[in-house]
């Protein structure tokens, strides 16, 4: 029975992620196809990012990642830190899979 509980606790957890989506307001972009593929292509070489969808007009990166990976937070830092925009959180949701 043990050995049963520990085969079945890794299926378990992989069948119960969530992913989280959260919203970033990028401001400082300029053009909607450099700026907005930079953003797009920094979030999803993000370990744990599964997608992102920049919306240049409304200034918002919207990010699907797997919260078992990272938080919303390192993904606000990781823009910081390769970009000079300005990122910060607008608001975040979880969807269940």
């Amino acid at each position: 029975m043990k050995y049963i509980i520990t085969i079945l606790i890794p299926f378990l957890s992989i069948i119960m992620a969530k992913d989280n989506t959260t919203y970033l307001k990028v401001d400082g972009m300029k053009c909607s196809y450099s700026c907005s593929g930079k953003v797009s292509n920094i979030v999803q070489n993000i370990k744990g990012v599964k997608n992102c969808k920049v919306d240049f007009e409304k200034g918002i990166a919207t990010v699907v990642y797997d919260d078992k990976k990272l938080q919303a937070e390192d993904i606000v830092q990781g823009l910081k830190d390769k970009t000079i925009y300005s990122v910060t959180q607008v608001e975040n949701k979880i969807k269940e899979k």
